[in-house]
Parts: C-alpha cells; sequence; structure tokens
C-alpha cells in the first residue's frame, strides 16, 4: 500500500489495504485502521483510530481518538493532551465501514481537528464534559 497522507493503514486478519478481515473460526473480526491527521500550521495532531469487532453475531465499533498539541516553540509533538476511546452508535456503523475502507473525507477531517478536538480539549480542560466530547468525535464520521 502506497505511503498516502491521512490515508488508512489496516491491521488485522486481512492483507494491508484490502479493508476487509474474513471470520476462518470462532475469532471475532477484526479490522482497525489509524489516520495520522496534522492540521495544516502543523500545531494540532490527531491519531483517529477506528476499529471493528465482532463476537459473531454483534458489530462493534470503537474509535480511538488521540488529541496531541505543540507547545509553545515546541518542534516536535509530546505526549498526548488527551486519549479517549468512544464506542460509535449503530446508526454511524455504515459511515465507519466506509471511512476505515476509502479513508476519511476531507470534512471529516476538518470536523476531527477542529470541533473534535477543541470538545476533546475542553475536556481535558475541565471545561467540558464526556459526553459532548464523544458526541463530537463520533459525529467526524457524519
Amino acid at each position: 500500500m502506497a505511503s498516502t497522507p491521512n490515508a488508512p493503514s489496516a491491521t488485522g486478519n486481512a492483507p494491508p489495504g484490502t479493508g476487509s478481515t474474513t471470520n476462518t473460526g470462532s475469532l471475532p473480526v477484526v479490522l482497525k485502521v489509524t489516520f495520522n491527521l496534522v492540521t495544516p500550521d502543523g500545531q494540532r495532531k490527531i491519531g483517529f483510530t477506528l476499529e471493528k469487532d465482532s463476537n459473531g453475531m454483534a458489530v462493534t465499533w470503537t474509535i480511538s481518538f488521540a488529541l496531541y498539541e505543540k507547545a509553545a516553540g515546541a518542534t516536535t509533538f509530546g505526549d498526548p493532551t488527551i486519549s479517549l476511546n468512544v464506542t460509535v452508535s449503530p446508526t454511524l456503523h455504515a459511515n465507519a465501514q466506509t471511512a476505515s475502507q476509502n479513508g476519511l473525507t476531507d470534512s471529516q477531517i476538518a470536523h476531527a481537528t477542529g470541533p473534535a478536538a477543541d470538545a476533546a480539549k475542553a475536556l481535558a480542560a475541565g471545561t467540558g464534559s464526556h459526553m459532548t466530547a464523544s458526541n463530537s468525535i463520533q459525529n467526524t464520521l457524519k
């Protein structure tokens, strides 16, 4: 798979880049795709991982969201400001599947690096709620 900015990198039971896995027994189907998003000004980075799990009957999607911001005068990112794991609403499962296969759209990237990151930062600062941050992160998939 060629390296492309903001392109998905897949891990799981399938060859990288296929966007799917097969269940060869009683093991859960697992698909994990990570997007590393950097704002145009280079001051904010988002680690946005979509993970699909299945117990053979039900599918669960989870977003792992990590916000990194450069400190004043820094040239590299340090530890994440905040990291959150968000269970995706079943109404957004089709969107999660599409994003895992095709990558995030420009509007999804803008939402992840803007409103979703702002809501996560507010939670880290104690001025926002977990519900608001979780909903905003999930809304990246809309």
